[in-house]
């Protein structure tokens, strides 16, 4: 600091009297001229003045411009060592797989505590878990893979695993894995083990199980505008046959949503053809219908459908907000064209709030009733009165957000398992939940 002052100072000094020395050689034959530098020479030793500033003036600039020097010096440094760090981040970046950016890792954990109790049967305690990993691939602009692994097991209504056999490990399953194709701008193909591409109102389970993954092929159309046509094809395999006809599902399902800013509707229809399944044994379970009408054969015991399913669906839903909460109110109808009896099922429910974010709240309720051949037993709610069909209840759900992507739960089943003559079921289930 201080070899920066003095060589500045001199450079100052230096100047002026260059400047004095050149006009001094230039006009040396001129005796008045000498006279005036001498006088002017005098007159500086005097007053130690340079035109305007005084030598303290000087010496503060000198001070200034030193100081500024040094900063400017410790900013070069400081970018230098920023272009250094961003040279080595963009060698590592470089070093990453091409195909890492276009995979997406997801996944969700529950736990459950659980308490049943069923009229005529002993009470039941039990803690339970639910783990998947969810993994999306972009293969190009219009096509996606996506695959899911669950805890659980082969029942395809449930991914729980209950805590027991003496510290056991626990099953993975596929739970899905499919492909997404957005053929066009309103239109999207999936083929293989897939998320229920049919609407539901109010996450309603009247006629599917939120933890079904349906099989097939699937196609969506979503219109754009105002009022919003939308239409769900599919073909699911539900049971291929070696020795016999195979049992698939053919469903079509459309509908409009429409409405401002604040408020919304969907209103619409679905039919689902069930081939193959009257006088098969059951689905998923060939000792258990789920609540659906059976022919029991006298000789060996085994059991058939009653009935086949063609089922046809109405539904709807409102959306609003109240106060800035947002407010749902729904319905689900459905009933059994190919049952002549006991074959109609319905549900209507409001939920209010969410638990998006720590210390919202939200709450739930739905009633509903379910004849026994309405839908079929083993792919609808799992949880209502003990699973399956011919039952009916309320169901109340208390949710609020803990954290980020943190949330606790409680739902209570006040549900008669059976309509005529039914047993009284309730089923309580508090939940923690996290998600990534």
């Amino acid at each position: 600091m201080k070899r920066v002052m003095l060589f500045a100072f001199l450079a100052l000094w230096a100047l002026p009297a260059a400047a004095m020395a050149d006009e001094a050689t230039s006009e040396s034959q001129n005796t008045e001229a000498t006279d005036t530098v001498t006088v002017e020479e005098s007159v500086l030793s005097e007053s130690d003045d340079y035109g305007e500033y005084t030598v303290d003036d000087l010496l503060s600039i000198i001070q200034e411009q030193a100081a500024y020097i040094e900063d400017l010096t410790a900013r070069v440094s400081v970018l230098e060592g920023n272009v250094e760090e961003v040279s080595e981040k963009a060698e590592k970046a470089s070093d990453i797989p091409s195909w890492l950016p276009k995979v997406k890792i997801s996944g969700d954990m529950r736990y459950r505590y659980e308490h049943i109790a069923q009229q005529g049967k002993k009470s039941r305690q039990r803690d339970r878990i639910r783990m998947r990993l969810g993994l999306d691939g972009q293969v190009n602009d219009q096509l996606k893979l996506k695959a899911r692994l669950a805890s659980g097991s082969a029942d395809p209504v449930s991914t729980n695993q209950t805590l027991d056999g003496a510290f056991s490990s626990k099953n993975i399953w596929f739970d899905r894995a499919y492909f997404d194709w957005q053929a066009s701008e309103n239109v999207k193909v999936y083929g293989g083990k897939m998320s229920n591409p049919f609407f539901k109102p109010g996450g309603s389970q009247l006629l599917w199980d939120g933890d079904l993954n349906p099989e097939g092929l699937a196609f969506s159309f979503q219109g754009s505008g105002e009022s919003q046509p939308f239409l769900n094809v599919a073909h699911f395999w539900a049971d291929e046959r070696s020795g016999g006809s195979d049992a698939r599902v053919f469903g079509v399902q459309g509908g409009v949503e429409f409405g401002g800013k604040n408020t919304t509707a969907t209103v619409g229809l679905g039919y689902y053809n069930y081939t193959s399944l009257k006088g098969q044994p059951p689905l998923v379970d060939v000792t258990d219908s789920f609540g659906n009408t059976v022919i029991t054969d006298t000789n060996t015991g085994d059991i058939f459908y009653a009935n086949g399913f063609k089922e046809l669906e109405a539904f709807a839903q409102v959306d609003w907000k109240a106060g800035g909460t947002p407010v749902s109110l729904y319905g689900d109808w459905v009933t059994n064209t190919d049952a002549g009896a006991d074959d109609t099922g319905w549900l209507v429910g409001v939920d209010f709030g969410s638990t998006k974010n720590p210390g919202d709240w939200k709450f739930g309720y739905n009633y509903r009733r379910v004849e026994a051949d309405a839908v079929l037993g083993a792919w609808c709610d799992s949880d209502f009165a003990g699973g399956g069909t011919d039952g009916k209840g309320h169901v109340f759900g208390l949710g609020v957000g803990i954290a980020k992507n943190t949330s606790a739960g409680l739902t209570y089943f006040l549900n008669d398992a059976g309509l005529t003559g039914g047993k009284s079921y309730k089923r309580l289930q508090l939940d923690f939940k996290f998600k990534f």
